[in-house]
C-alpha cells in the first residue's frame, strides 16, 4: 500500500511511540513474537492471554499517521474515473467476489441487506447487487465513495465506520469486512457496533491476515536463522496495528456475542470449486494466508 511518502521515495520515521495494552483483551502481559522493518524498528508482541499478535510499541495512530498511511491509497478512483467502465480484472475480481457472496448466502439462508465496509470503488458490492442484494457501502476515501456512487449508482458513506450512522440500528442481514479491522485501533468499539448494526442472528464475515500461515511462519524461520532478508520499502508505515488467527479471533467473537459458524483460509487465487488438497491446507490445517471467519450475532 502506497503512502504519502512513496513518490518522494521517503522513509517513515515515527516521531512519537506508545505502549498499547492488547487490542483484543486489554492484557499487558505480552512476549516478543517478531522484529520487522528498516533495522528491525518495529516490533510485534504476542499477548498471553488470548494470544494475538499485535504492534507493540507503535506509531502514535493519530491524524498523522493516518495521513501518511492511507491519504494516497485510492490510485483506483482515479483509474476508474479516467476509463469509466471495469477493465478486464476489475470485472474478474467481481465474478471472484461472488464466491464470498455465495458462501454469506448459505449461512444468511437466503439474500437481504448487505454492509461492506472498506467498500473502496464498489466491486463487492457491486457483485452483491447483481446477485440480488440490496447494498450499503462505507470507506473513509472520498474519491472512492464519489466513484462507487457516480459510476455504479451504489449507496455509500464516507468516514470511519464508527463514525458514520449508516441507518437505523438492526436492519442488516450481512456484513462483510475484508482486511480492514487490523488497521483499526478499537476493534472492540467496531465489534459492538457490528451487532447493533446487524438483525438478531445476522451473519458477519470478516478477512484478516493469518498471521500463523505457512507462508509466515516460513519467513520468520529463514529471518531468524538469517538465511533471508526482509523485503520492506523504507516509506512503509506499519498500518497492521495487529495480525490474527483464529484463536484470537474466536475469542473477539465470542467476547461480543458472536457464534463462530465457519472458518477457512484462502489465497488471492481463490476458487470455486476446490481440490482435495486444497480443503486440507485451508479448511483443515487452515495455513493459508489469509482468513475468513463467518459469525452469528446471538439474541441478547
Amino acid at each position: 500500500m502506497a503512502t504519502t511518502l512513496t513518490n518522494k521515495n521517503r522513509e517513515y520515521i515515527p516521531k512519537v511511540w506508545e505502549e498499547v495494552p492488547c487490542p483484543f483483551c486489554g492484557s499487558q502481559e505480552y512476549k516478543s513474537h517478531e522484529k520487522y522493518g528498516p533495522n528491525r524498528r518495529y516490533s510485534y508482541v504476542q499477548c498471553q492471554s488470548c494470544e494475538l499478535v499485535y504492534s507493540r510499541p507503535r506509531p502514535k495512530y493519530d491524524e498523522e499517521f493516518l495521513t501518511t498511511a492511507y491519504s494516497v491509497y485510492d490510485t483506483e478512483s482515479h483509474h476508474l474515473q479516467t476509463r469509466g467502465k471495469l477493465d478486464a480484472n476489475e470485472r474478474c475480481l467481481v465474478e471472484r467476489y461472488k464466491i464470498t457472496i455465495r458462501q454469506i448466502v448459505c449461512h444468511v439462508g437466503g439474500v437481504g441487506r448487505i454492509l461492506d465496509i472498506g467498500s473502496a470503488t464498489g466491486l463487492f458490492l457491486l457483485a452483491a447487487r447483481e446477485s440480488g442484494w440490496e447494498v450499503e457501502g462505507i470507506d473513509i476515501s472520498p474519491s472512492m465513495v464519489a466513484a462507487a456512487q457516480e459510476f455504479f449508482k451504489l449507496r455509500t458513506y464516507c468516514g470511519q465506520y464508527h463514525g458514520v450512522n449508516t441507518t437505523d440500528a438492526g436492519r442488516f442481514d450481512a456484513i462483510y469486512c475484508s482486511h480492514v479491522i487490523e488497521h483499526i485501533p478499537n476493534p472492540n468499539e467496531w465489534m459492538e457496533k457490528f451487532r447493533r448494526d446487524l438483525k438478531p442472528n445476522g451473519v458477519l464475515c470478516l478477512n484478516v491476515p493469518n498471521q500463523f500461515s505457512i507462508d509466515r511462519r516460513l519467513k520468520r524461520g529463514l529471518k531468524r536463522l538469517r538465511l533471508s532478508r526482509e523485503k520492506w520499502a523504507l516509506w512503509r508505515t506499519p498500518d497492521h496495528l495487529y495480525e490474527p488467527h483464529l484463536k484470537p479471533m474466536q475469542y473477539l467473537l465470542g467476547k461480543h456475542g458472536f457464534e463462530l459458524i465457519d472458518a477457512f483460509t484462502y489465497s488471492s487465487r481463490e476458487k470455486e470449486q476446490e481440490g482435495l488438497a486444497d480443503r486440507f491446507f485451508h479448511h483443515h490445517f487452515k495455513m493459508g494466508s489469509k482468513l475468513r471467519v463467518f459469525a452469528r450475532s446471538i439474541e441478547r
